[in-house]
């Protein structure tokens, strides 16, 4: 995985980047779909009264 003194070569660098920024993207996907339960849950526990 790591090369020569325990750099990165070019490859793992650009696919850690990559994964990275998959993670980013993936966390604020989770934030959205949070905000979106809160408020179907908001939502329900008005129409149920």
């Amino acid at each position: 995985m790591a090369g020569s003194g325990g750099r990165l070569r070019e490859g793992e660098r650009a696919e850690l980047e990559r994964l990275r920024a998959e993670a980013r993207e993936k966390d604020k996907r989770i934030r959205e779909l949070e905000m979106e339960r809160d408020v179907c849950k908001r939502f329900v526990a008005l129409w149920v009264k």
